[in-house]
């Protein structure tokens, strides 16, 4: 299946704000990638959330500093790997649950994001939904 953005479309991606068009842009997403990202993606802003998978990666001090420097961190799962995600700023950092470092488009190109131009704080931004307490 081949799929055409036009600048357009791609501004309304990125700029959506009422309901009917983000759940558009939602199942652009969701057939560009594959799968739904709604539920999938959980965030980590502190070293209280992170799972034991993590720490045997990185380690609580240095997740404490990244969270500081960084802000907050996301976890999600691509076929069966789960991956750790922080947008640096100049670059998005991910990691998956076999300590291995993807710096941005490796990621984006298994999902089909780099075609679109997106990052993956764009995803983060159209699926993430902060629980309220």
């Amino acid at each position: 299946m081949k799929i055409i953005i036009t600048e357009s479309q791609y501004r309304t991606l990125l700029e959506s704000t009422d309901n009917e068009s983000m759940d558009k842009n939602k199942k652009l997403i969701n057939s560009i990638v594959g799968f739904d990202f709604s539920g999938r993606i959980e965030q980590i802003t502190s070293t209280h959330d992170i799972a034991n998978w993590i720490d045997e990666c990185v380690g609580w001090e240095s997740i404490r500093r990244r969270l500081n420097n960084f802000g907050p961190m996301y976890t999600f799962e691509l076929d069966g790997v789960k991956y750790l995600y922080q947008d640096r700023g100049k670059f998005e950092l991910f990691m998956d649950d076999d300590c291995n470092d993807y710096f941005n488009d490796e990621i984006h190109e298994r999902l089909g994001i780099d075609l679109l131009g997106l990052k993956f704080s764009d995803i983060i931004n159209m699926y993430f939904e902060e629980e309220e307490n």
